[in-house]
């Protein structure tokens, strides 16, 4: 998967629950990371880590904010 591609997905993806909308981004972040290993060092590790805090492991349970914020890290990843 592109990092393009990543952002795209989470451009479009619309889910009226929250606990689904943060399984999917975890799921398609993983898919990220195993398919461009790179993702996985330096500043983009440090994005990637912040992307997965931010969504999955302490979320605000505002889907559209945490999507804002989402793209805002994953528009940065190189």
């Amino acid at each position: 998967m592109e990092i393009k591609q990543f952002v795209e997905i989470l451009q479009n993806l619309y889910e009226p629950e929250y606990g689904d909308f943060k399984r999917k981004i975890g799921l398609y972040l993983t898919r990220l990371e195993e398919s461009r290993p790179e993702v996985r060092t330096g500043t983009n590790k440090k994005l990637i880590d912040q992307l997965r805090t931010e969504v999955v492991f302490d979320p605000n349970g505002d889907i559209e904010l945490t999507r804002h914020k989402a793209l805002d890290l994953a528009r940065q990843l190189k």
